[in-house]
């Protein structure tokens, strides 16, 4: 599901970190994403990586110990219909009003869970 996220923005050359956080079907808010997808998502971008809650936002996403400038990866899964398939977004923030986000389903194909788009996006 993050690989979708990132699919939707790459971080640009101010950016010096990333941030990933998400929100399960009963999540009332972000929390931190899994240790191996941050450390994964670190070594696929080439940048620092680290949970949500290490991270705020004001003019764009930043590390708060360093103030570093992020980009903020998130997923949020919406449902999960009779199959098992779930509905989620995945989002890139990168600025204030600066962000993408894109809804997909979670299906399996070929034995691999695949993000498959819905059409439905956004852009800020």
């Amino acid at each position: 599901m993050f690989d979708a996220a990132v699919a939707l923005a790459r971080p640009g050359e101010s950016k010096r970190a990333i941030c990933v956080g998400m929100q399960g079907l009963a999540d009332g808010a972000v929390k931190d994403a899994p240790e191996a997808t941050i450390r994964r998502l670190a070594e696929l971008l080439r940048l620092p990586a680290f949970p949500a809650a290490q991270c705020r936002a004001d003019v764009y996403p930043f590390v708060t110990a360093t103030k570093a400038e992020a980009i903020l990866y998130t997923v949020k899964v919406e449902s999960r219909d009779r199959r098992g398939v779930l509905t989620f977004w995945a989002t890139a923030v990168f600025g204030n009003l600066g962000a993408y986000g894109m809804q997909f389903r979670l299906v399996r194909k070929g034995g691999r869970w695949v993000p498959e788009p819905t059409g439905m996006s956004v852009v800020s």
